[in-house]
Order: C-alpha cells, then structure tokens, then sequence
C-alpha cells in the first residue's frame, strides 16, 4: 500500500516549521516589549523568580536579562537569525519561568505555558531554524562561497 502523507511532506514541515518559529517568536517579543515598556520595576519583579534557585542578589538585573532574552530572542527567532542563540536564551529563560510557577504552588494549569514555551525552544535549540530560515540562507552562500 503507497503512503500517500509524504507527499511535498518536506515542503510542509518547513513551512510548518517557519509558522511555528514566527508564531512564538512574535509571542516572545510582544511580551519581552511588555516588560522593557515596565521598566525596572518590572524587571525587578521578573528577576525575583531567580531566588527560587537560589539567587537574590540583582533581580531588576536578572529581570532585564529575562526581558532581553524575550524581546531579541523572539525577534531572532522571526527571522530564524541566531536561531540555536535565540533558542538558547529562552530555554533558560523557560526554565526559571517553570521553577517560578511550581514553586508557588500552581498546578498544571499555572506552568503549563511556560513549560510549553520550554519544549518548543529546546526543539528549535536542537534543530535550529529550518530551510525558510536567515541562519539556512547565510549558511547556503557560505557554502557556494567556498
């Protein structure tokens, strides 16, 4: 029996792919432009998640990086520029946002956003940001350079 699903299957997973890394990358730089718009109060209440593993020191400090991460990671992550270094910082980002929201006790609900947040970016840290991406068009001329 002839599968008929990989049709253009490579086609569509690249454009699965770029829908995906825009649609959170615009996501994460809405919100990152939320809390550079707060300003250092916010980044203070932001980089308060941080005593949960055991850093209090510069939390308005610790918030700004968290603030830069989301603003330049998901901008990064529209064009698919730096996509493993966008990535990256977002992961740890996502991964002090999930020890935040279990910390305070939330259930499911509570973390289930930044814990998706955190899948989704160890995927594009592993696999980086596909064939409609900057990373893959630079990488391309670098290629036909040499």
């Amino acid at each position: 029996m002839r599968n008929t699903l990989n049709i253009d299957n490579t086609k569509n997973a690249n454009l699965g792919l770029l829908l995906l890394r825009v649609g959170i990358g615009v996501l994460f730089f809405i919100f990152g432009w939320i809390k550079i718009a707060g300003g250092e109060p916010v980044w203070t209440g932001v980089g308060g998640a941080m005593k949960f593993i055991g850093i209090s020191a510069w939390p308005a400090f610790w918030g700004l990086l968290a603030t830069i991460a989301e603003f330049a990671g998901g901008l990064l992550l529209v064009f698919g520029l730096f996509t493993r270094f966008a990535a990256l910082s977002l992961v740890i980002t996502m991964i002090v946002a999930v020890i935040l929201k279990v910390s305070l006790g939330g259930g499911l609900v509570e973390y289930s956003s930044p814990l998706t947040m955190l899948l989704v970016n160890i995927f594009f840290l592993l696999y980086g940001g596909g064939a409609y991406s900057l990373d893959n068009y630079f990488r391309q001329r670098r290629q036909l350079a040499a």
